[in-house]
């Protein structure tokens, strides 16, 4: 059981890690309920994974003081006595430590880089409030600012988006040339589209066929499961 323990550890932190970004995601919804439970899921997980190794660190602290304090304890005797020698010893060595096993180490930088990627990869289907999109390989010089006056505006008809998850719609959208759309909770609670997949189009304005420039196009999401959702 020794042998398998510290893996135990291992796994508990992995799912204690996502846990923690579900939590974070919930908050970024609005979603408090969710992100509570989250929360306790994450701290029951965090405690399986460090609880341990943190006590045994603390509890060898502890030890070593003692000890230091019994020792110092017994030279301040010893020199009232007399004993010179006995006062001025050198101190013990320190007891060894555990070396970190090179298995449970690989194994924990594993876990985090899964993780770190699946964090990565949710950060980059849109965390902003408004989920606008900007092609990365469309220079920002070549999208017209709709807010400056005299600006060049690209003209093109709006397609049929509903019932489309999100980045599929905006793709759509980016196809006909324009590349800046805009993207709203349809049910008032103002949450932020982080995983735009993850969310699908109830709605949008302006109707088929209607020309539009850049920002002129407006989507409104719920995400999969909720009422209206297109299922």
């Amino acid at each position: 059981m020794n042998t398998i323990r510290p893996y135990l550890r291992v796994v508990a932190g992995f799912f204690a890690g996502v846990c923690t970004w579900v939590a974070i995601v919930d908050l970024i919804h609005l979603d408090v309920g969710a992100a509570v439970i989250s929360l306790l899921f994450a701290a029951g997980l965090w405690y399986l994974a460090v609880g341990r190794p943190i006590r045994d660190h603390l509890a060898r602290i502890k030890a070593d003081n003692a000890a230091l304090a019994a020792r110092a304890q017994a030279g301040h005797e010893a020199f009232l006595a007399g004993n010179t020698a006995a006062a001025f010893a050198p101190p013990p060595e320190a007891a060894p430590r555990k070396p970190i096993r090179k298995g449970v180490l690989a194994a924990s930088i594993l876990a985090a880089l899964f993780v770190l990627i699946g964090i990565i990869g949710d950060i980059s289907d849109g965390l902003d409030n408004t989920s606008t999109t900007t092609p990365s390989t469309q220079p920002a010089t070549h999208m017209p600012d709709p807010a400056v006056p005299g600006a060049p505006a690209a003209q093109t008809l709006m397609p049929n988006v509903v019932c489309m998850n999100l980045q599929a719609a905006q793709d759509t959208i980016q196809e006909t040339g324009v590349y800046y759309s805009r993207s709203e909770d349809a049910t008032g609670k103002q949450r932020m589209q982080v995983s735009d997949r993850n969310w699908v189009v109830v709605e949008q304005s302006p109707a088929p066929g209607t020309p539009i420039g850049e920002g002129g196009a407006t989507l409104s999401v719920v995400k999969y499961g909720e009422p209206g959702d297109c299922s």
